[in-house]
């Protein structure tokens, strides 16, 4: 069997915890921020016949800064801490919701922290647009937008919707495939499609 950690991240409030939720335990608990202490953040997968053990680590680092639910020990403060979660994990979803252009515009950003020491192509990471089941008069961000940013990062795309459930499934299937048909020796840090930030 296969392990795999996925991290899925993003802005705070886009939705990472009610996908993870869907995904591992079935269904939709909004405002559950503490449902891996039940040991359910693991779920076995079937994928082209092979059996996948994934791993789901909710990567809530607000802003990117300090995770509400980690201390901010002396010598090994919250920068330390997201450093060690990404150097763990075998894929990523990065998340942003479709309400909040704000969650959509990090992306880039969130993208571009988690490669500089990674290989995104040893290390596979979607572009995940969460709370697709909005009315369109609620949406800030467009369908187009999050394929466009994604064919830039050389990243998959997908709309997905917790409540609904919809995509959630194929969404994890999808990343799973990515890091289970790669088997490459050795790590080199490709940079050919980290975009400027600001800051």
């Amino acid at each position: 069997m296969k392990y795999l950690r996925l991290l899925i991240t993003g802005d705070q409030g886009v939705g990472k915890t009610a996908l993870a939720c869907r995904f591992c335990l079935g269904g939709f608990l909004p405002g559950d921020n503490h449902w891996w202490k039940r040991g359910s953040s693991c779920k076995e997968m079937m994928i082209d016949e092979k059996c996948v053990r994934t791993n789901v680590v909710d990567g809530n680092f607000g802003d990117w800064g300090q995770n509400p639910y980690i201390p901010d020990l002396t010598f090994f403060g919250p920068q330390a801490f997201r450093q060690r979660y990404i150097d763990g994990a075998s894929c990523f979803f990065i998340v942003y919701s479709v309400a909040r252009r704000s969650s959509f515009e990090n992306v880039a950003t969130i993208y571009q922290k988690m490669f500089m020491a990674k290989d995104p192509e040893l290390y596979p990471a979607i572009i995940v647009a969460a709370k697709c089941d909005l009315a369109d008069s609620d949406r800030e961000v467009s369908t187009n937008e999050g394929r466009h940013l994604a064919e830039v990062l050389g990243c998959e795309f997908i709309e997905t919707s917790a409540k609904e459930d919809h995509n959630v499934t194929e969404a994890f299937t999808s990343i799973v495939r990515l890091i289970t048909s790669r088997n490459p020796p050795q790590s080199v840090i490709h940079r050919s499609r980290l975009i400027p930030t600001s800051g």
